[in-house]
């Protein structure tokens, strides 16, 4: 089984449900602070514990001598209740061949630790050799930054073929992955912060992630993986609907955000990857901003929905193959209620989604955008109009644009004000935001001071989601 270490520069809690042990983060207090409070942090513990000293070249906070940090782990292993284990930095045992005869570690094992704050080491499969070899050591531990979600597969290949009990993970906004499937690869553990204000490392995640969203210690070597593929994912809905309805449907599936930049080639190459890596059972994926249109050009087998709209929000993968649908239309179509007329804000995959329910439903219909090319190509597409201040008002908006969106650069921002200003909201009009974090968007909370109908970004998302699933679980 793979252990939850639940990292802390503070006290242990009381209780944190699916935590295996507590990391005590001893590299900030001065060594006196340390010696003196470490034995009652110990004996206080509710779990077994480590104790870690991380020097700031690794992404910790101490700065002191090597006397100074074996004096620490000494006050900790001289104690009535000492670790568990101990972090020891590989580096420094480079410098000190003898540091740890220096240590009183009696039964306490030793966890050997690399860290690289900037990225994956041209020399990871020399080192990961080289550390494995280290005697007088229990547990080796290689972390690094990943720069893209395929560092995360190097790090399962670690895991994969290590000699003795190994942690592999990845930091930063591509490292989620490493961490959530460590049991499905057999690593020893992975950390994750008691709260999201007391991270250990970057972008780590919380217990309470890991243990109720990921529902990690299910996870095993069977486990089928999906998720959502975007440029900004972070604050998806995806990962605690999709997990919570494979749990519901006792199907053995986790679902992780899968962070890709815009570039093309970095999608290309990424997804081609993720598709046909055999073990890692990747079955499927949302797909999101920007990737929507793209991801048209790497399927091998794209449904009639999708071909009509020219782009997918969902991916199904068979041992290579990548089949595609568009569950956006038809969420889109059960939504609207009573439209005559209708105005699209945006022109990329979602805006192809919202045009192609509006024209199957032969709703009248302009598009307002700041690319006008695609614009034009969706009004021949679709058979409607360019917005422009003389267009009638519309019953019902739609908006299909980022604005609004946690993280975005317009977050605070209303499309209409940057698309179609001279659109004036009253009580006839419907609103309709398919961004849905934060549910409530400056769009959306102007529309109701304006007494509109509002369709919120979430009802959207749950409603495709269903079909996602059908379409998975075949």
């Amino acid at each position: 089984m793979t252990l939850m270490i639940a990292s802390t520069f503070g006290d242990a809690p009381s209780h944190a449900t699916g935590v295996d042990l507590i990391e005590f983060r001893i590299d900030g207090p001065p060594t006196d602070e340390v010696v003196n409070t470490i034995p009652a942090k110990l004996a206080s513990s509710p779990y077994p514990t480590i104790v870690t000293c991380r020097s700031i070249c690794e992404g910790g906070l101490f700065d002191g001598s090597d006397e100074e940090r074996a004096e620490m782990y000494n006050a900790a292993l001289r104690c009535e209740s000492p670790p568990r284990y101990i972090d020891v930095e590989y580096e420094m045992l480079i410098r000190h061949p003898l540091f740890l005869d220096a240590l009183e570690l009696g039964e306490t094992s030793v966890i050997l630790s690399w860290h690289d704050m900037e990225g994956r080491p041209s020399d990871l499969l020399q080192r990961a050799t080289a550390m494995q070899d280290v005697p007088q050591i229990d547990v080796v531990k290689m972390v690094w930054r990943a720069r893209s979600l395929r560092d995360n597969l190097e790090a399962f290949s670690l895991l994969q073929s290590r000699q003795q009990p190994m942690i592999a993970m990845c930091m930063g906004e591509y490292g989620l992955m490493s961490r959530v499937l460590a049991p499905k690869f057999g690593g020893f553990a992975v950390y994750a912060a008691l709260e999201e204000h007391e991270l250990t490392a970057p972008n780590q995640p919380t217990v309470c992630d890991l243990h109720n969203t990921y529902r990690f210690h299910d996870i095993n070597s069977e486990t089928e993986v999906y998720g959502v593929i975007g440029n900004n994912v972070a604050h998806s809905l995806g990962p605690a609907y999709h997990n919570n309805a494979f749990h519901s449907q006792q199907v053995n599936a986790v679902y992780l955000p899968l962070p890709i930049n815009k570039e093309w080639e970095q999608l290309k190459a990424t997804t081609l990857e993720l598709t046909n890596h055999d073990s890692l059972s990747f079955r499927g994926a949302s797909v999101t901003i920007p990737h929507k249109t793209n991801m048209m050009r790497l399927a091998d087998d794209q449904d009639e929905l999708s071909q009509a709209v020219g782009s997918t929000n969902t991916i199904a993968n068979d041992g290579g193959t990548i089949s595609t649908t568009n569950t956006d239309v038809q969420a889109i179509k059960e939504l609207i209620k009573d439209a005559s007329s209708a105005l699209v804000l945006g022109s990329g995959g979602v805006a192809r989604s919202a045009l192609a329910a509006l024209h199957s439903l032969q709703i009248q219909t302009t598009i307002a955008a700041r690319n006008t090319q695609s614009r034009d190509e969706l009004c021949n597409a679709f058979n409607c109009a360019a917005w422009s201040d003389k267009s009638n008002q519309p019953s019902l908006i739609i908006n299909c644009t980022p604005v609004g969106m946690l993280g975005n650069e317009h977050e605070h921002a209303s499309p209409l004000d940057l698309l179609a200003p001279s659109v004036e909201l009253n009580n006839h009009i419907t609103v309709f935001d398919t961004v849905y974090a934060p549910k409530e968007t400056p769009l959306i909370k102007h529309a109701q001071l304006q007494g509109c109908d509002v369709i919120f970004g979430e009802t959207m998302f749950v409603k495709q989601a269903e079909l996602q699933q059908a379409f998975w679980i075949r």
